[in-house]
């Protein structure tokens, strides 16, 4: 059994993805956050057809390692999120030494109080030796799931290493893939279910 959400980019891309089987989608803007207006109207058509909505927070592309403004620019972005109605966000946060910048997890975690938390990709850039700690802190802070993009042949025993983490902390791990072909390959050789899959 494998659980595919879409992740689209746009408005547009929202109404052609949903289905029968769609029961949550996210929305981004090519890998950073969508304007408030996209994010009213997609929680609305979601709403409507009985689906959750997760927002990518992510003011910009490349390294989590965020600077104070950029950091404001988040929470603010979260809280728009919150009150727009969006049922959850993905964020993520590090040090410049690549360890989970817990000052700024703390922050933004109190500004999605109420929705579901996903730490993002830059699970990805954590040093191996702090995987276990950063995920355990994530799950005991309130974060439910974890996304990874690990998805290259070269990488499936660190996938399988970090489900076996996630599992452990009682997290949900989430793999984004790029295509259905790779999710139902990922499903079949490391039982992973649940594929965050691009549009």
């Amino acid at each position: 059994m494998k659980f595919i959400e879409p992740l689209v980019n746009n408005y547009n891309q929202l109404t052609q993805a949903v289905n029968d089987q769609t029961t949550r989608i996210t929305i981004g803007n090519h890998q950073t956050t969508p304007s408030k207006g996209t994010i009213a109207e997609a929680t609305l058509y979601a709403h409507e057809h009985d689906l959750s909505l997760t927002v990518l927070i992510r003011p910009r592309t490349g390294a989590a390692c965020y600077s104070d403004p950029e950091l404001k620019i988040m929470e603010a972005d979260i809280l728009e999120a919150q009150q727009l109605g969006a049922d959850g966000v993905i964020i993520a946060a590090l040090t410049a030494d690549h360890q989970l910048d817990i000052e700024a997890m703390n922050n933004l975690i109190a500004a999605a109080g109420g929705m579901s938390i996903t730490f993002g990709t830059a699970i990805d850039e954590l040093a191996d030796s702090q995987q276990a700690s950063s995920l355990k802190w994530l799950a005991d802070n309130g974060v439910e799931k974890v996304l990874t993009h690990l998805t290259d042949k070269a990488d499936t025993a660190q996938l399988s290493k970090l489900n076996n983490i996630a599992q452990a902390a009682g997290l949900q791990l989430t793999v984004l893939s790029p295509n259905e072909s790779k999710s139902t390959q990922l499903n079949e050789q490391l039982d992973l279910t649940y594929f965050l899959q691009e549009l």
